[in-house]
Formats: C-alpha cells, sequence, structure tokens
C-alpha cells in the first residue's frame, strides 16, 4: 500500500475528509454503484472536480467501473470500492499500462517526425 493509499484511508476511516478525493471515496464506498452525476449532486461538486477525483482513484486502483445504465441519451458507469489490496494494486497496475499504451499510440502516430527511428522501432515493439 502506497502513502498516498494509507493517507486517503486513513482520512476515511477517522472521518476527517479533508480532501474532495476523500469525500468521493467515502461516498463510493458507502454507497457501491454510485455514478458521476450522483457524486457531482449529492457533494455539491462541479463535474470537472468530481471527474478527475474519480480518475485519480481509478488510478490509484481504490475503486472499479462497475458497469453502466441508461440515463436519458447517454450512458453512466457505476462505480464500486475495491476493499482488497492485491486487487487495488492490480487495478492500479492495469490502468497504468492501459494508460501507457493509450500514450504510446497517440506519441507515435502524433510526433513521428521528432522520434528518433531506432526509438520508435523500439517503442513500437513494446506494444
Amino acid at each position: 500500500m502506497t502513502p498516498r493509499v494509507k493517507a486517503l484511508l486513513d482520512q476515511i476511516s477517522s472521518g476527517k475528509l479533508q480532501t474532495d478525493m476523500a469525500r468521493v471515496l467515502h461516498h463510493i464506498k458507502n454507497k457501491p454503484y454510485t455514478t458521476l452525476t450522483e457524486l457531482e449532486r449529492k457533494l455539491n461538486m462541479k463535474h470537472q472536480t468530481a471527474s478527475a477525483r474519480v480518475s485519480d482513484l481509478l488510478d490509484l486502483g481504490l475503486i472499479e467501473e462497475q458497469g453502466t445504465k441508461k440515463s436519458h441519451h447517454s450512458f453512466q458507469t457505476y462505480f464500486k470500492f475495491q476493499p482488497s489490496i492485491s486487487k487495488q494494486e492490480y487495478n492500479a497496475r492495469k490502468r497504468k499500462k492501459t494508460k501507457y499504451q493509450h500514450w504510446l499510440k497517440k506519441g507515435l502516430s502524433q510526433f513521428e517526425e521528432f522520434i528518433n527511428p531506432s526509438l520508435k522501432h523500439e517503442l513500437s515493439q513494446t506494444k
């Protein structure tokens, strides 16, 4: 468990929610299958703030996406707390790898003219 995750979980267990991320995690932990829209409404947060904190928690592996539901003309994703430390670490690693692969694909196509050909070849082999 990283120091950041421990500090966040300590805030939750003490009830002293000092950060937006702690507030979001506390809500999801107590109300599994929460959507982003529900977080915005219940925590009185702007969409950008709630979305960024959810992304941070996904990066840490503390929450997971648990399906979607159709709401009006769009789909809403459900989020749920992941209590298992080993699954948290797995989720964090998996998300980091997915982000790296996305960055690699985007970087190789958008900045092709700036990348040394031998480096480009080596990077393209790591997919």
